[in-house]
């Protein structure tokens, strides 16, 4: 086989195997995105309405990041509230 053609080859079998993991890639951060997104309440249809709408990714990013940051501050609340009652009645 000439070396040329065995380049070629080499070339195009790098280049699909690139594009083949950049797609996988895109799949595991989309599902990353919708998992995030399910884990605050938007389920994938709704992330999809947003998208559709004009929402940037980053803005939905950081919609989900508030409310999982809003979520946590209420989880944390809810624990002080049930350790302070826990307190007072063995007091």
């Amino acid at each position: 086989m000439p070396a040329v053609l065995q380049t070629t080859n080499t070339l195009d079998v790098l280049l699909t195997r690139l594009h083949e993991s950049h797609q996988v890639s895109v799949y595991e951060a989309i599902e990353r995105l919708a998992q995030a997104g399910e884990a605050v309440g938007f389920d994938a249809q709704t992330l999809v309405r947003m998208l559709d709408r004009g929402v940037t990714f980053e803005e939905l990013l950081g919609l989900i990041e508030a409310q999982m940051e809003c979520s946590q501050r209420a989880e944390e609340s809810a624990a002080e509230s049930v350790s302070a009652s826990a307190s007072q009645r063995a007091a």
